[in-house]
């Protein structure tokens, strides 16, 4: 079974969340999830959260807060095991997606009110439930 191990970084601000949306070529095109990604050989999940979130936003998350850890598996791609490690981030300024060529299509601050309209990644409704979001 192949697992991946990634960190996110959540952001919220004036009743908006802070999003990225994947490209086209990914397994879920053009949905929307955290800005994060999957960790390198070696790296801890802040180092992770730090370097993912800085490459699809262009902001520098800090002030982490583990919030929640969730895992899933999936047989539709293969057996495969997904544990998704997300923590509460700090981050200023206007994003803007640094990484050329990259799974990354876009990022936005998201008001609360526009997230039923969009296509969502199922951890980030898991997240969205946790903080008491409707949606």
């Amino acid at each position: 079974m192949k697992t991946r191990v990634s960190a996110y970084g959540l952001v919220v601000r004036d009743e908006q969340i802070l999003l990225t949306q994947l490209a086209d070529f990914c397994y879920r095109p053009r949905h929307w999830m955290l800005p994060g990604g999957g960790m390198k050989h070696g790296e801890l999940p802040e180092q992770t959260v730090v370097r993912e979130f800085h490459e699809e936003t262009g902001l520098a998350a800090s002030e982490l807060d583990l919030f929640h850890v969730h895992t899933f598996s999936e047989s539709e791609r293969g057996p495969f095991m997904g544990v998704q490690i997300a923590y509460r981030a700090h981050a200023e300024g206007e994003p803007a997606v640094l990484e050329v060529g990259g799974s990354t299509a876009d990022v936005a601050w998201v008001p609360f009110e526009e997230l039923p309209k969009l296509d969502r990644v199922p951890g980030l409704d898991v997240i969205l439930t946790k903080l008491g979001v409707a949606f």
